[in-house]
């Protein structure tokens, strides 16, 4: 394994450094930078180089953390949340199959209120059969389960989060993850400006919690009874409240010691005459940004902040300039025969609004996400005028021969 991605990260960084790096390599170094505790580490691609790289910097001396070679997903989770839990801070990483072998400790970190961070590169589920890359997992199994959730679309905006899920998990003690898509980022090489360490050192200071503690007893993992339960759950529920203020004070002081403003949701050519909008998130963003230049007629709706989801936000801009129309791209299916995932997410949001919009699946197992996709969910949004009928398609999919549905259709 050669050392040299790494390199830059073997002694301190004192001033900013403007540099090239693939994802991976880029969320390795900002962690070695918030100086984590311990690093469990399970490679599975394309998270792979993140835990690679950190076993480098370890390895030479820069970093002063555990970092343990764990047999499985489970087990990283698990020690993970064990070690945060008696005070550690931890960073972990995976995608894939490893996220869904991670499934049974992944509650377990939400309700002992530990503020671990974890990098997920995101890659498909393996169905119908193997694949190594990308689609929304992460959309699918963490919905739900209480994980602070920042996605990313490019490499410099992966490395930020790797130092704002610090910030956000240690003011809020929820565990949270930041995303970035498998291969799209994770191996792309793409410019970055590195933060100064005694920037990275002030933004993430180490903060007094509640911890496992031999000298004040307390009660972690037991059982709890009927009697008890809900009320944990409300008090879980209670403590999620506060966190997307928690999220937007972390951008407003991470925007203010390096200059890059970042927010729960970002627009571009909302300010136009058009009624319509794509939204989505991830590294489509930037092709349809790209794609836009010579469609000037239509927005974007950028979301950051998947989990919680700043819903009341996306209506608040939704309402401002009167949008009717909503295209939403999302790479990842449910099989259900409604919504998937993030759609649902939006269709929830927009409820109260009454707002019309189409889901388009796109970008499966890795497949490109073409600007004749944008074109041709632009045109049949045109022809929507109600809520009536299937509120979802696939674009780009072989039907027949030399034929994708949606694309010639």
């Amino acid at each position: 394994m050669s050392i040299e991605p790494m390199r830059l990260f073997f002694k301190e960084i004192k001033e900013p450094i403007v540099t090239t790096m693939i994802g991976n390599y880029a969320v390795a170094g900002a962690v070695t930078q918030t100086d984590p505790d311990v690093i469990c580490a399970f490679p599975i691609t394309p998270q792979t180089q993140a835990v690679e790289g950190l076993s480098d910097v370890v390895n030479q001396g820069r970093l002063k953390a555990a970092f343990v070679n764990v047999e499985s997903e489970l087990a990283a989770i698990s020690y993970s949340t064990a070690a945060c839990a008696v005070g550690a801070r931890t960073f972990t990483a995976t995608a894939s199959q490893g996220y869904l072998l991670m499934t049974e400790a992944l509650p377990m970190a939400v309700g002992w209120r530990v503020p671990l961070t974890m990098m997920i590169s995101a890659r498909a589920f393996n169905s119908p059969n193997l694949s190594i890359w990308n689609s929304w997992e992460f959309t699918e199994t963490n919905s739900e389960m209480g994980w602070n959730t920042l996605v990313s679309e490019n490499v410099q905006e992966t490395y930020d989060a790797a130092i704002l899920s610090v910030m956000i998990s240690d003011e809020s003690l929820f565990p949270t993850m930041f995303v970035h898509d498998g291969f799209i980022i994770s191996h792309s090489v793409q410019k970055l400006t590195l933060i100064p360490d005694e920037i990275v050192r002030k933004l993430t200071p180490r903060k007094p919690r509640h911890t496992i503690n031999t000298k004040h007893p307390g009660t972690w993992g037991g059982i709890v009874t009927p009697s008890f339960f809900m009320e944990g759950r409300k008090n879980l529920d209670e403590a999620k409240e506060p966190v997307l203020n928690i999220m937007q004070n972390a951008f407003k002081e991470f925007g203010k010691a390096t200059g890059r403003e970042y927010h729960m949701i970002e627009t571009y050519n909302l300010d136009n005459s058009s009624k319509t909008a794509f939204i989505t998130m991830g590294s489509m963003c930037g092709n349809i940004v790209s794609w836009m230049t010579k469609n000037k007629d239509i927005g974007l709706i950028k979301i950051r902040t998947f989990r919680p989801f700043p819903y009341l936000e996306l209506q608040k801009i939704i309402e401002e300039h009167n949008l009717e129309k909503l295209i939403i791209l999302e790479k990842s299916d449910s099989l259900n025969g409604m919504l998937p995932p993030f759609s649902m997410t939006i269709a929830s949001a927009l409820y109260p609004l009454k707002t019309i919009f189409r889901s388009f699946i796109v970008g499966l197992g890795g497949r490109d996400v073409t600007r004749d996709e944008f074109d041709v969910a632009k045109k049949k949004m045109e022809n929507v005028s109600d809520m009536k009928g299937k509120l979802y398609m696939y674009l780009g999919v072989r039907e027949k021969k030399d034929k994708l549905y949606g694309v010639d259709s």
